[in-house]
């Protein structure tokens, strides 16, 4: 019997534990991650780490197969591991969201959504910026789609979610999401009309607030039909997460004045 076979491989994580943030083995031998979709397991042996995800949406523990150290990823270092360090990410690319029914933004007019956006998982070997990267993993798969034309489109994510005006409540603890509040604002003469729109979250922080975590807020002002979108991105929290504490900085600076392109409407003219 090989050593990982030993050992017990129940999910004993109590639910007040949170998975985000420092880990320490302690005497453990190994850590256990878990959000709604996907468990990690990270066994410590000698100097390296071994590491299993699954995500086939069962709540029993990771079972192994017949010969248990082929089902984890090896990670070797210097000398051993005494913490592992768990930071969310936003999407390493932009994401395609659809309100829940098409959009037709009268001239001048503002409105607001609420976007629940899935989240990387980036694991550290020690703390914080000094620790060491292991490995990031994706919370959720997602499907590949193409926002644009040929020429000037963009790889992205399709999402599943809708955007929504009422805020929804997330349990960041269990599950690997975030919120993004999204103000439009169509400061054409035109009608806008908007079937998806194309979220841009590499200028976002994340921020804690209580059990929810957020992403910095996003301003898109719709220019018209003729013109590219502008897109702000604040340095704060939502108003929405009181007292948030930022846990993650943006991949790049937040931004005033970005010019993409962001929205696609009825028979796919995008702008």
């Amino acid at each position: 019997m090989t050593f990982l076979s030993k050992i017990n491989s129940s999910y004993n994580m109590s639910s007040d534990t949170s998975p985000w943030g420092l880990h320490p083995f302690s005497n453990q031998k190994e850590i256990r991650l878990q959000w709604e979709q996907l468990r990690i397991r990270i066994v410590k042996r000698g100097s390296d780490l071994l590491l299993v995800e699954n995500r086939d949406g069962s709540h029993s523990g990771i079972q192994l197969g017949a010969y248990p150290e082929s089902d984890f990823r090896r990670y070797a270092f210097q000398s051993p591991v005494e913490s592992i360090h768990v930071q969310p990410r936003t999407p390493d690319r932009p994401l395609v969201v659809q309100p829940i029914h098409p959009l037709r933004l009268a001239p001048r007019a503002k409105v607001e959504f609420y976007v629940s956006i899935p989240l990387d998982i980036q694991l550290f070997a020690g703390e914080g910026k000094s620790g060491e990267s292991i490995e990031r993993i994706r919370g959720e798969i997602l499907s590949d789609t193409w926002f644009g034309d040929l020429a000037g489109g963009v790889l992205c994510y399709a999402i599943k979610s809708r955007a929504r005006r009422e805020c929804p409540t997330i349990d960041s603890e269990t599950t690997a999401r975030a919120l993004c509040k999204v103000e439009i604002h169509n400061r054409s003469i035109e009608q806008l009309h908007c079937t998806k729109f194309c979220l841009r979250l590499d200028h976002c922080h994340l921020w804690r607030s209580e059990a929810s975590l957020w992403s910095s807020p996003v301003q898109i002002r719709f220019n018209g039909n003729d013109q590219l979108s502008s897109i702000d991105y604040s340095e704060k929290a939502p108003s929405e997460a009181p007292q948030a504490t930022k846990i993650t900085e943006a991949t790049e600076a937040p931004l005033s004045g970005l010019i993409r392109r962001t929205f696609a409407g009825l028979g796919n003219s995008l702008t």
